[in-house]
């Protein structure tokens, strides 16, 4: 082995070349490459003896040989993708990066069925289908691969949310197509403060919906390109997420019955049916009794009316300027209450948007 060494030190090759050279010759098991390294360097400063004894050597300091303190305050300098890539060098660099909370501002998934991309606040991966494989991007180094594009994706993705006291501040995930092996993406109970949820359909949603911590979770956006169906409404009105949430923005298609449920939310953004027709001073009923509500807003397509805000106006009982209009204004006292409904109907052509602001 010495004898190997010594031919690849003499010919003055890179030791990082030699090295691997040395392993595909002699077996990758044989010699450790700080072994290798301190012999070929002696051989390379011209030291060719091979009877000198390492025993009286001091032993080499490792990086494990770094003090808990030290390593505390290297990784307390990493980001979070960094400190990420460095769990996976071996169980004791893992243990000490799993001792501080791992946190990201913000992750963003989009899938289709033909490539899977995210951010990690950021920092930008991709990984796109190929005939024979896939390829893989990193902020870094693009790798092709024989593995199915959503395999390999996983195969970061998978291990990143199983990271122990992972915290996200806002996720935002997109699915364009069925991605059944997405399902298990999260574990459960994520936490999470924010997050955005779009797919072809709501019952894609559902699995990514349910992972995420009640109560934590504040704020929830919701939408699907698909219409949503009653089943849908009402399965997402009876979760815990919904239940727990301070803020709301939906897509959907709500009626009055279904506002009933949102007298816990601070704020919300809703789509009101255009299915049925909508009893405007019933939903201002509703909306007065909301105790800790700060505002929301409604859209009304009003069977796609170009004078729809005329409609919900005069709903209303407010006061209908005459001409052309684009915004109109109704202040609405809470009955036997010192507190006020403020309404900025909004005229966006064809549907209009009531802003609701409550003023205490």
């Amino acid at each position: 082995m010495k004898t190997v060494i010594l031919y690849e030190a003499l010919q003055k090759k890179p030791i990082f070349g030699s090295y691997r050279r040395f392993c595909r010759l002699v077996g990758n098991d044989t010699i450790d490459y700080p072994d290798f390294e301190f012999w070929y360097y002696r051989f390379y400063h011209g030291q060719t003896g091979f009877d000198y004894d390492r025993n009286a050597d001091p032993v080499p300091k490792t990086l494990m040989d770094m003090p808990v303190s030290l390593m505390f305050k290297i990784t307390d300098n990493l980001d979070t993708v960094e400190k990420t890539k460095l769990r996976t060098v071996n169980k004791s660099l893992k243990d000490v990066v799993d001792s501080h909370a791992l946190g990201f501002q913000k992750i963003n998934i989009i899938g289709s069925d033909d490539y899977l991309n995210w951010e990690l606040n950021d920092k930008k991966f991709s990984c796109y289908k190929k005939e024979n494989g896939c390829v893989f991007s990193t902020p870094t180094k693009i790798i092709k691969s024989y593995k199915g594009f959503i395999k390999k994706s996983l195969e970061y993705l998978t291990p990143l949310f199983k990271t122990p006291k992972i915290q996200v501040n806002h996720l935002s995930l997109t699915v364009l197509d069925q991605m059944p092996a997405l399902d298990d993406l999260l574990p459960a109970p994520f936490h999470v403060k924010s997050v955005k949820l779009y797919a072809f359909n709501m019952n894609q949603v559902f699995p990514f919906l349910s992972a995420l911590n009640p109560g934590e979770l504040e704020s929830i956006n919701l939408e699907a390109i698909e219409a949503l169906s009653r089943d849908q409404i009402s399965r997402i009105l009876e979760t815990e997420q919904f239940k727990q949430a301070k803020h709301v923005q939906w897509k959907i298609g709500l009626n009055e019955n279904d506002l009933l449920k949102f007298s816990h939310l601070e704020s919300f953004k809703c789509d009101l049916t255009y299915l049925e027709p909508v009893d405007f001073q019933r939903v201002r009923e509703i909306i007065s009794t909301f105790e800790v509500l700060e505002s929301c807003e409604l859209i009304f397509y009003g069977d796609f009316d170009r004078f729809c805000i005329r409609i919900v106006a005069r709903a209303l009982e407010a006061e209908i300027p005459f001409g052309p209009l684009k915004t109109i204004k109704h202040l609405y006292q809470i009955p036997e209450s010192n507190e006020y409904l403020e309404f900025e109907i909004v005229d966006d052509e064809y549907y209009c948007t009531m802003k609701i602001r409550k003023i205490r």
